[in-house]
């Protein structure tokens, strides 16, 4: 979904206000044409992927690797789901990896120290939230982009997590704590169908779908990425926004880090910190364009599947793991390199 948001004389600003398409001659373009779901050509990539790897290593398809799969990178697609608010509004966060570390070791940190286990994961999630926030409040007050801020306050949450732990792991070991519903669920000692973890995450989709592609909150973050003055000149509070998508972006990775804490039962000092590239790749792969005003949140669950395939794929067929990172280097560059000639084309038809 794309907003094409353009401010001229005579035009009504209520309808730029509600994301509605509008032209210089402030005509409504409409469109009633068929089309397929912008998503369909990723997950056919996809369903291809995980063909090749099966047609080479038949018990991949095996349907418990597969959901042993797609659990251990719900985290990762969670975190890509919520970067689609960010991208979409031509922004990039480089610390939500340590958001996660931070929001997981002071979960743990709570929990052992005798917090329940539940406020153990709001203590997370309220720290999580708290950093987004910070990341926000300074990029609209220094009027930097928010990739040089996060450059900077990465690297501060990855200290106070360290200093936090004392560059240790946090293994939280008391009984109340690993016997705890939430530890035996989501670390898969209570028998399910399909992971806990899963599970949850497709339901945060759905609610990431709706915000960005059925509220004026979504409408708006489209608009910005699509014009950010013609936005601003619209009545849209562009700075309030971005606080709140950076507020929200922090929320979620500290979701991340409870979840990745109640999955692995421990966190170590390198958590989160891997997690940029296929974050990021999982977005673009989807079908998020880094120019803005556009995302697609079900293409971000997708892309992180495909990145998922080529980690685990190329260990199945017997090649050396570090293939895997290149493979996904080229398959972000053939997505930018689509989507710029997509564009250019768009332009030109125009």
């Amino acid at each position: 979904m794309r907003v094409s948001l353009l401010y001229a004389p005579g035009i009504d600003s209520r309808n730029l206000r509600r994301g509605l398409l509008v032209n210089l001659s402030g005509n409504v373009q409409k469109t009633k044409k068929f089309k397929l779901p912008e998503e369909t050509s990723v997950l056919v990539a996809l369903i291809v992927l995980i063909g090749i790897v099966g047609a080479l290593r038949p018990t991949f398809l095996k349907p418990t690797n597969l959901l042993n799969l797609a659990a251990s990178y719900a985290i990762a697609a969670l975190l890509a789901g919520c970067i689609v608010f960010l991208l979409s509004m031509g922004e990039i966060d480089l610390s939500f990896g340590w958001i996660l570390n931070l929001s997981a070791v002071l979960a743990g940190i709570s929990m052992i120290a005798g917090a329940p286990v539940w406020v153990g994961i709001l203590i997370g999630v309220a720290a999580g939230t708290a950093m987004g926030a910070l990341n926000g409040v300074l990029t609209v007050f220094m009027r930097l982009p928010l990739i040089i801020v996060t450059l900077g306050t990465a690297s501060v949450f990855q200290g106070i997590s360290l200093i936090s732990n004392n560059s240790g792991s946090v293994v939280p070991t008391e009984e109340r704590i690993t016997q705890h519903v939430y530890f035996r669920a989501l670390g898969g000692s209570i028998d399910t169908p399909v992971p806990i973890i899963l599970i949850f995450v497709v339901l945060c989709f759905v609610g990431l779908h709706l915000l960005l592609h059925k509220t004026r909150f979504g409408y708006r973050i489209l608009a910005i990425g699509s014009n950010p003055e013609a936005a601003r000149l619209a009545g849209i509070p562009t700075k309030k926004i971005k606080i709140q998508v950076c507020a929200l972006m922090g929320a979620v990775s500290g979701v991340g880090g409870v979840l990745f804490l109640g999955f692995r039962g421990a966190v170590d000092p390198s958590t989160g910190g891997q997690m940029l590239l296929p974050v990021v790749a999982a977005a673009i792969i989807g079908g998020t364009p880094l120019s803005g005003g556009a995302g697609t949140i079900w293409g971000s669950l997708i892309g992180a599947m495909i990145v998922g395939v080529i980690g685990v794929g190329v260990v199945f067929i017997g090649i050396d793991a570090v293939w895997g990172t290149l493979v996904t280097g080229l398959v972000i560059l053939f997505a930018i390199g689509v989507d710029q000639v997509v564009r250019v084309r768009k332009k030109r038809a125009s």
